[in-house]
């Protein structure tokens, strides 16, 4: 039976805040040497209010090793973008708890998927409520990755359906259009590889 080798690469975009009504458009990435891969995205808002309009995040291929002018729209995902609900975490919540601790839980449903924003953006994370305990506490489906302190949680958070890279492509790019989109957010673009069979 074949033995798929595969790479996580350097994320497209890396965990970042992106600033309201801007474009960011990542580094291209050279998939002239793989079988083609997959690419993973996550979006989150940092700020509660509604933002006017949609971010539009585009999965691009190109058919060329080089130049810009060789672009073609793989994927698009467009956000939410009406008001969602943001609550400030209280206290300390450790790294490897499930438990979060939040004042108010109102808005908040279980199932939600949430943004927790944190003041350092590198350790920001996506997750799942699992549970509530009215204005008390949120439980998410699985551990804390970082340690979160006067850290905000923002629900209406999405983590799109990976997109498959075919093995034609020849470069991979992602753009986060959100040049009509008037709130600051997250944005999060992994990439894995696979770079041979044997």
């Amino acid at each position: 039976m074949a033995t798929f080798t595969k790479s996580v690469q350097t994320a497209l975009l890396a965990i970042q805040s992106v600033a309201a009504s801007s474009v960011v458009i990542s580094a291209a990435f050279d998939m002239s040497t793989k079988l083609g891969g997959m690419v993973f995205v996550r979006f989150g808002r940092r700020i509660a209010t509604a933002a006017a309009a949609s971010a539009n995040i585009r999965i691009e291929a190109s058919h060329a090793t080089s130049g810009d002018n060789s672009w073609y729209q793989l994927a698009i995902f467009s956000t939410g973008f009406v008001a969602v609900e943001g609550e400030v975490v209280t206290g300390t919540v450790a790294a490897g708890q499930k438990i979060i601790t939040v004042a108010n839980t109102t808005n908040l449903t279980i199932g939600d998927l949430i943004f927790i924003d944190n003041t350092t953006i590198a350790n920001s994370e996506w997750h799942r409520i699992k549970s509530i305990v009215g204005n008390t506490s949120v439980s998410i489906e699985d551990d804390l990755v970082n340690a979160q302190t006067g850290a905000s949680i923002f629900d209406a958070a999405e983590i799109f359906a990976p997109v498959l890279i075919p093995e034609a492509v020849m470069r991979i790019r992602v753009v986060d259009d959100a040049a009509s989109f008037t709130q600051a957010h997250a944005i999060n673009v992994n990439l894995t590889t696979i770079d041979g069979i044997s």
